[in-house]
């Protein structure tokens, strides 16, 4: 294994699950309840711990449902269909919703930074806006 490679999470919490698909963690526990395929490892005091495999019958569930339209009967339909049709739209499922987590961390990268110079200038010139305010504030006050 090389030294430089950065580790990766094998098990992520539902916060975090949930924080990458962009729902409410009760939406995660209602859906484990009704895909039998979902099924994260628990602690002794019920803490959820996600594997990858579990993410990606999450993502695909959320491709289904949230993205596709399908109704719950018809996304477990579509997970149990290993074969045609279910697989197709399943891994298709698959495919938009690591295509849509890529674009969502390529934005984050592409968010302009400011550079410090600028920074400097940009405080610079509020602290004079401040400090004629406040002599404004001053003279109105007496």
């Amino acid at each position: 294994m090389p030294l430089n490679k950065p580790i990766q999470k094998q098990y992520f919490s539902i916060s975090e699950v949930a924080n990458m698909l962009g729902v409410n963690a009760s939406l995660l526990r209602f859906w484990e309840k009704e895909f039998v395929q979902i099924k994260p490892k628990t602690n002794a005091r019920g803490k959820r711990s996600y594997n990858s495999n579990d993410i990606e019958i999450i993502r695909s569930v959320y491709v289904l449902v949230k993205e596709k339209g399908f109704t719950l009967d018809g996304a477990r339909n579509a997970l149990k269909a290993r074969k045609g049709m279910g697989a197709e739209i399943a891994n298709e499922a698959r495919l938009a919703a690591h295509l849509k987590q890529a674009s969502a961390r390529k934005k984050e990268l592409e968010t302009p930074t400011i550079k410090e110079s600028r920074r400097k200038e940009v405080v610079t010139r509020l602290k004079k806006i401040r400090a004629e305010l406040l002599t404004l504030r001053a003279e109105i006050k007496s």
